[in-house]
């Protein structure tokens, strides 16, 4: 099996895209100077894993900007960030290697396509969003059900048949004597069952998506997050242990706001989000 690595043609120290990048990393620096913290791209991913969020979302945001089409269009600089996200690429392929025995391929291009297309001008956050919509983009590719059905809910019901096949038939069966608007109940798809952390992805994924919270509310939700389990508060199952005062001060002081005023907003989008997913229940 090919690795993620060696699909996107990073498996080797010695590759052409790392003379590349160590020849290009000065002008990098001079079109976007926060690149400077870091000596050269061999440093980045261990200087990242000991920065903070926000230095390493800079950085990040910075080379994203110089891969995107709409900024450098630098390819290279693409390849960085591929690099830099490798660790969480490759435990993405891991945990989905179930889906098709392709996985490494179809990981390493849903991240390179996720890189190239990443939003900079709008979004912070760089390697989370991009880690998460890449996991979406492979659950879509391989046809799992929950994601299909959000973006496709016809060919999220649909089943292919070679003619002759009791699969076809089974399904001519159950629709005799039905209307042409008759449901029928395929049964699950195969995913893997997701961890709580990937259900709560896939919910703020789609509340983004359908105008439930906005990109600020998702990420100040995700800001405090990751700042309640530092704190060790978020086992709490109670809605108050997300907001206690260590997690929402560290955020205010991330965020540049008043910890009222975090409390206040996370309020606001977690009942916009109880009250949509109620909506949604009842719709379903």
């Amino acid at each position: 099996m090919v690795s993620v690595a060696e699909q996107l043609g990073l498996d080797g120290p010695n590759g052409a895209w790392w003379v590349q990048a160590e020849e290009r990393w000065a002008s990098w620096c001079g079109s976007e100077p926060t690149l400077a913290v870091v000596r050269g791209p061999r440093d980045l991913r261990g200087w990242l894993d000991s920065a903070g969020p926000g230095d390493a979302d800079r950085v990040l945001k910075a080379l994203v900007r110089l891969a995107s089409p709409t900024g450098g269009d630098d390819l290279t600089a693409a390849v960085a960030v591929a690099w830099a996200l490798l660790p969480g690429a490759c435990s993405l392929a891991r945990r989905l290697h179930t889906l098709t025995p392709r996985i490494d391929e179809v990981v390493a291009s849903q991240l390179w396509l996720e890189i190239r297309s990443f939003a900079w001008q709008r979004l912070d956050k760089v390697a989370a969003n991009i880690l998460a919509n890449t996991r979406t983009g492979v659950l879509r590719a391989c046809e799992c059900r929950s994601t299909v059905d959000r973006y496709d809910r016809t060919w999220g019901r649909t089943v292919l048949t070679e003619p002759g096949s009791p699969t076809l038939d089974g399904v001519r069966a159950q629709r005799t004597g039905r209307s042409s608007r008759a449901v029928i109940d395929l049964g699950p798809a195969g995913e893997e069952e997701l961890s709580a952390a990937e259900e709560l992805g896939e919910l703020l994924e789609w509340a983004q998506d359908t105008g439930v919270i906005s990109d600020t509310e998702r990420a100040l939700l995700v800001c405090l997050l990751e700042a309640a389990a530092r704190a060790g508060t978020v086992r709490s199952c109670r809605f108050q242990g997300l907001l206690a005062n260590q997690a929402s001060e560290a955020v205010a002081d991330q965020l540049g706001i008043s910890p009222v005023t975090v409390r206040r907003r996370t309020r606001r989008t977690v009942q916009a989000l109880t009250d949509a997913c109620a909506k949604q229940s009842v719709a379903a």
